[in-house]
C-alpha cells in the first residue's frame, strides 16, 4: 500500500533537495565607519515538523506555509534590531563616554535611541531560499547624534590674528595612522597647545546630523572618494593623539583658519580622519 504524502511534505522535501546542506552564510554585522553606517544581517528559517509541515517554532502549532514565512520574516527583523542595539552600545561617543554608558545613565538617551531606530533605520527583507528569510538593517552613524543628549551651540571657531595669506580649502583631511585613533561619534581636533579647535561646540548640527561630525577612511584614495572631501582639501598629518583624537601642528591651524570659506567648510563637518584599519 502506497503511503500518502501531504502537499506540504512534498514541497518541503523539494526545498531541501534544492538547498545546500549548510545555508549560505550571511555577511557579518559591522560598524562601518568608512561608509558611516551600522549594518546587521539576519537569516531565519521556516520551522518544519517531522512530517515536513510548517509549525510555530515556540508552540509547535501547525501553520500554513505563508504564515511560516511571515513568522520567519518577523523573527529576522526582530533579531536584526537586537543586533543593531548590541552594535550601537559598543560605539564610542567621545573620548570619555561609550554609548552604552549614556543608555544606562539617561532615560532621555534611551527614549531617543528607540525613536532613532524606529524612524531612521532602513530595513530590507528578502527570501534567501524557499524556506528562509533574510533581513538587512542599516542605520547611519550620523543619525545617532539625535540620540545623544548633548548641546550643539554652534560657537565661532577660535580666532587667529597671525593668519597667513587666506587660502580656501574644501575640507580638512588628517592622516592619523599609527596613533591608535579610535572612531567616535563626537571626535575633536586639538592644537599642539592642547586647545580644542574642532568639535561638537563649533559645528552646525544640521550638517552633523546628516553626515556625522567627521568621516573616517583608511587611506588617501578612500578619503578622496568621500563626498565631503571636495576638489581641494587641506591634507596634514597628525603629530600625536590627545584623548583619542588627533593633534595637528600650529602651522596647520593657522592655514585652515586663514580663510572664512575654509572655516565655513569645517562648520559643515567637512573633516576626514585617515585611521588604521582594525585587524580582524
Amino acid at each position: 500500500m502506497l503511503k500518502r504524502f501531504s502537499l506540504a511534505m512534498i514541497i518541503a522535501a523539494l526545498s531541501l533537495l534544492g538547498s545546500p546542506a549548510h545555508p549560505k552564510p550571511v555577511p557579518p554585522d559591522e560598524v562601518d565607519w568608512s561608509r558611516g553606517v551600522v549594518v546587521t544581517h539576519v537569516l531565519s528559517r521556516v520551522q518544519f515538523d517531522g512530517r515536513g509541515s510548517p509549525v510555530d517554532g515556540e508552540s509547535g502549532a501547525a501553520l500554513s506555509l505563508n504564515r511560516g514565512r511571515t513568522n520567519a520574516y518577523r523573527k529576522a527583523r526582530d533579531r536584526a534590531v537586537e543586533n543593531m542595539v548590541r552594535l550601537i552600545k559598543g560605539i564610542r561617543v567621545d573620548s570619555d563616554t561609550m554609548l552604552s554608558d549614556l543608555l544606562e545613565q539617561s532615560d532621555e538617551a534611551q527614549k531617543r535611541i528607540v525613536s532613532v531606530i524606529e524612524s531612521r533605520m532602513k530595513v530590507r527583507e528578502s527570501p534567501a531560499d524557499f524556506a528562509s528569510s533574510a533581513c538587512r538593517a542599516e542605520l547611519r552613524i550620523g543619525d545617532l547624534l539625535h540620540a545623544v543628549p548633548y548641546s550643539y551651540p554652534g560657537d565661532d571657531f577660535p580666532v587667529r590674528i597671525d593668519n597667513p595669506i587666506p587660502t580656501s580649502y574644501t575640507s580638512l583631511i588628517i592622516d592619523a595612522r599609527g596613533l591608535n585613533i579610535e572612531p567616535m561619534i563626537l571626535p575633536s581636533i586639538y592644537s599642539e597647545k592642547g586647545l580644542e579647535i574642532y568639535g561638537r561646540y563649533y559645528v552646525d548640527i544640521r550638517y552633523a546630523g546628516r553626515h556625522g561630525i567627521a568621516a573616517y577612511a583608511h587611506d588617501e584614495d578612500e578619503a578622496m572618494k568621500i563626498r565631503g572631501a571636495g576638489r581641494h582639501p587641506y591634507y596634514t598629518v597628525a603629530v600625536k593623539e590627545m584623548k583619542g583624537c588627533p593633534v595637528i601642528a600650529d602651522r596647520d591651524v593657522r592655514k585652515i583658519f586663514s580663510s572664512g570659506d575654509t572655516v565655513g567648510q569645517l562648520k559643515r563637518c567637512r573633516v576626514i580622519f585617515i585611521i588604521d584599519k582594525k585587524k580582524k
